[in-house]
């Protein structure tokens, strides 16, 4: 941190603040660490890695659900057109039927 404090500061720039110099240290140090390892934990790294597979497999498990929900109605759409069709039959029975019983 020394270092960086006392370094050259390059034209036309402002010199690091010493929160900036700490965020800096702390950013680079932190990725070395082997804290969390030793003490069993998992780093933020493998943590975020597991996230986006799991945000991927609910994405499939979503698209997969979308894709059933088209095709149930596609299905209730051609279930639907079959009951339309056999009740105009019924229909145009049960009307040649009154004809018949009329005549």
């Amino acid at each position: 941190m020394e270092k960086m404090k006392e370094a050259p500061v390059p034209e036309g720039e402002e010199p690091k603040s010493a929160v900036e110099i700490v965020e800096q240290v702390l950013k680079t140090k932190a990725k070395e660490s082997t804290f969390l390892k030793n003490v069993g934990l998992q780093s933020s790294r493998n943590n975020s890695g597991k996230v986006a597979a799991h945000v991927r497999d609910l994405e499939q498990k979503l698209e997969r659900s979308e894709l059933q929900a088209e095709l149930v109605q596609e299905e209730l759409a051609a279930i639907k057109m079959k009951a339309e069709e056999s009740e105009a039959a019924r229909d145009k029975e049960l009307q040649l039927l009154r004809k018949k019983s009329q005549e």
